[in-house]
């Protein structure tokens, strides 16, 4: 959330691209609009009515198109695959060049997840970027072509990890 620039209670400097995007497990809305949680942290007014409701039925969120002016505590209404669905909405609406993603798609059943992936996968291809995803889930790696794997190690020993090549 400090990287994202939503949480803060932390303290120094981050350095991160203008052109990219962080995608929670939690993702945060704020109350109101659906245009106002789409677009957060920028003015709703910023895009189109076409780019969110497209930006939404990318996400498999087509249902939500037409309520754009609704107001509700959208952290609250939706479900967890909801939630993470609109965050991943709100990402393909802004169109980053680079993407990270932490557990992002760890309430989406296995193909929903593969259809998302695959449009951030496809947007982030055209913009000569990429996407870093964090994981627990197997799945995720059939998305990147390079994974780093952390192996839990003894109590006060240093973590072990791998940079393994996935096929891809």
């Amino acid at each position: 959330r400090t990287l994202a620039g939503i949480w803060p209670y932390a303290g120094g400097d981050v350095r991160r691209s203008r052109d990219s995007m962080f995608i929670p497990q939690h993702p945060y809305f704020p109350n109101g609009t659906l245009r106002e949680a789409l677009a957060y942290p920028e003015a709703a007014g910023r895009y189109p009515d076409a780019e969110m409701q497209a930006a939404l039925s990318e996400a498999l969120l087509p249902q939500l198109a037409g309520e754009l002016d609704r107001v509700d505590a959208w952290s609250q209404k939706l479900s967890g695959g909801e939630k993470q669905r609109l965050a991943i909405a709100r990402v393909l609406l802004k169109q980053p060049q680079w993407v990270f993603a932490d557990e992002a798609t760890s309430a989406l059943d296995a193909q929903s997840e593969e259809t998302v992936y695959g449009k951030l996968l496809a947007m982030v291809d055209k913009a000569g970027g990429g996407i870093v995803s964090i994981a627990h889930r197997a799945s995720v790696a059939a998305f990147h072509d390079r994974r780093w794997e952390l192996q839990a190690s003894e109590a006060g020993a240093p973590a072990r990890y791998t940079l393994k090549a996935t096929a891809g």
